[in-house]
């Protein structure tokens, strides 16, 4: 009887740790993104991609980059359960492909390692190299 009341107690609570949502993606700078679900709007800071805003060299770029890629697609994101700067964290994907994972390719952000635990490492530029790493990534 105890169980049945725990599960009907946890079925009442809201939602608060969702861990994947869908929407239309419209993009803020090459590491965050709006995800517009049925529900509302949904700010996504991209899991383990440390990519420059548009005031630092390279943040502009980034950007356009990524809206050329994005703008307007279908996304689906993973969240895992953080935030960052009051936004939630995940990684996204656009037709089944990783966008933070395009954006490193592309040599326009690096791999944040405390954050992917190095899962972009392998595909990130050398000319990415020259951008700067903040401080939460070391």
């Amino acid at each position: 009887m105890r169980i049945v009341g725990l599960l009907c107690f946890l079925a009442s609570l809201p939602a608060f740790a969702q861990t994947e949502i869908s929407g239309t993606i419209h993009v803020v700078d090459g590491g965050t993104i709006h995800v517009i679900t049925d529900s509302g709007t949904v700010k996504v800071h991209l899991q383990g991609i440390a990519a420059p805003k548009s005031p630092q060299p390279g943040g502009t770029e980034a950007a356009e980059f990524l809206a050329q890629y994005a703008e307007g697609e279908p996304v689906r994101c993973e969240l895992d359960g953080t935030q960052f700067q009051k936004q939630e964290v995940g990684i996204c994907y656009v037709a089944g492909r990783d966008i933070a994972a395009a954006v490193i390719r592309a040599g326009l952000a690096r791999d944040c390692h405390a954050s992917s635990g190095g899962r972009y490492w392998p595909i990130e530029r050398p000319q990415a190299q020259k951008l700067s790493l903040p401080d939460y990534c070391k």
